[in-house]
Order: structure tokens, then sequence, then C-alpha cells
């Protein structure tokens, strides 16, 4: 069979259809604020009902735990750290590929981006290459996991516990994703997101969201 690229028989010949990130729902959800805010005559803030709502449901979805909203993926990982309350200075380890701004919070820190290679066949960071740049000043571990496919959590916890070390998940590309059945996001201290419109689950341009299991650390989060 010959490919159409080469002159043989289209499969498709319709355009794929836009992506649609909103419909008329979240449109009407959106202007009932406005429409709230001007008749009561006060502005819509933050933690009001429908954020505590998103938060509740989130923290349901992830499997229990706590949910805070952020104004975007950046700031959830700026906020993880500053959580853990790292000692300064220190190092932390960051994926080899990701979003500068999975790693532009750790130097706003005062902390030293250390960079891991990528497993073997992944685009993410494995048990052994996190190994091979640790070193006395590591404070925390960054595990991304990219285009949707989990890291190989399990050697990495043990890896990290072994070294009494947080692991921070950034799941900015990760929404739903699971390792052997558990919601990425859940099997480190702490799990970073992104909502914004480039995600396939966003609430407006910009968005972030930070997850943890620990009610003691959520209280530091927020």
């Amino acid at each position: 069979m010959m490919l159409a690229i080469d002159g043989g028989e289209k499969v498709r010949t319709d355009p794929f259809p836009r992506r649609k990130l909103f419909g008329e729902e979240e449109k009407q959800a959106a202007l009932a604020l406005f429409d709230e805010s001007i008749e009561s005559g006060n502005a819509f803030g933050y933690g009001g009902p429908e954020e505590q709502a998103y938060e509740r449901d989130f923290g349901d979805f992830m499997g229990g735990g706590y949910a805070d909203l952020v104004n975007s993926g950046t700031t959830s990982l700026y906020v993880a750290l500053g959580a853990l309350e790292l000692e300064v200075p220190g190092e932390v380890v960051v994926p080899p590929i990701t979003d500068p701004g999975g790693v532009m919070p750790v130097a706003l820190l005062n902390l030293v981006p250390v960079v891991s290679d990528a497993a073997p066949g992944t685009l993410n960071a494995g048990a052994e290459q996190i190994e091979a740049v640790l070193t006395e000043h590591t404070r925390a571990i960054v595990v991304a996991h990219i285009a949707g496919e989990p890291a190989d959590m399990d050697p990495i916890l043990e890896l990290a516990n072994a070294r009494n070390l947080p692991v921070i998940e950034d799941c900015a590309q990760a929404h739903g994703a699971k390792y052997k059945g558990r919601t990425v996001g859940s099997l480190g201290t702490i799990g970073t997101f992104s909502t914004m419109s480039g995600k396939h689950h966003a609430t407006g341009s910009q968005g972030g969201v930070v997850f943890v299991k620990d009610e003691d650390l959520h209280w530091r989060v927020k």
C-alpha cells in the first residue's frame, strides 16, 4: 500500500477538529462570578466557594489529600519548595527535560539546580541518573513526568528515603497518569501541577495546583 506522501490515497481528507478547551458550561460559570460580584458590590477573590470546591474535587481525584490552587505551574513548584523549608545553601536535583518554570523556582529560593540525566529510552530521570548527581549538599529531588509518561518512581523513592530527601513530582504534563495503579503526584512528598491553557486539564490561560497528603505540610503550603 502506497503512503499518501508518496501519492497514495489519503486515509483522512477532513482536517482534524480544533482543540476546544472550554464550552458553554464553563463560560456561564465564569460569567456568573461577574454577575454575583456586580450584584453584591464585592469583587470575587481568593479562597471563594468555587475555589474551595475545586480543591476538594482535585484532592478526591488524587485519591485523597489536600489541594491548594496557585496562579501557575511555576508557582506551584516555588510554593512546594518553600513549604519544605530547605536548608540554604544547598542543591536540588532537577529533571533533564522540563519547562524553564520547572527549574527557576529552585534558583529563586537561593538553591542550586543540578540536572540529572534521563534514563535510557525515556524522557525522565531514573534513580541511577539521580544518584550520580547527589552530593552532601542535596536538599531535595524534583522528578518530572514528561509527555504523560510517569518516571519509574519506586527506585527513585527508595533512593530518596535512604538519603532522607523529599521528592517533588512535577506533573504539569501528566495529569491523571498512573504509575502501577497510583496517580502521579500522590507518590512523592508533594505533587505540583500546571493548569495553563496548553495542558489537557486547564483552568484558564494560567493556573496551578499543589497537592499533598500530609495535613501539616498542607498548612505550610497555605
